[in-house]
């Protein structure tokens, strides 16, 4: 057991003893990169945060933007539905008119007729 503790002192030794060389060879350098890296690591946390909510609220644009365009196609399309049965309704009154021009045009066309022939035979 006093192997293991030994071992194991051993190699908290050669981490401390790691550490320790680090700090002689590369001295503040390291704290000055360590520093600097996470302030990069800070900034791009905040970068993702904020393109994160931007892009959620491009969504929410989008999808406000496409529901009122929607909205305004129906309208639209119900709109040229109504305009086109009041054509179609036009279009036959106007049929109507003109069948009962032609019908009343030929009833007299007829009497005519009948009286150039009833003269005819007199």
């Amino acid at each position: 057991m006093s192997n293991k503790n030994s071992n194991s002192k051993e190699k908290s030794m050669n981490v401390g003893d790691i550490s320790t060389i680090k700090d002689i060879l590369f001295g503040q350098d390291i704290q000055s990169i360590e520093e600097r890296f996470n302030e990069v690591n800070a900034k791009i946390g905040d970068v993702e945060g904020d393109s994160g909510k931007s892009l959620d609220a491009l969504r929410k644009q989008t999808d406000e933007h496409l529901k009122a365009m929607d909205k305004r196609f129906e309208e639209k399309m119900a709109e040229l539905e109504k305009q086109m049965k009041q054509h179609v309704r036009d279009l036959e009154k106007q049929i109507l008119n003109v069948s009962k021009a032609d019908k009343q045009s030929l009833a007299e066309m007829l009497q005519q007729l009948s009286v150039s022939l009833i003269k005819g035979e007199k």
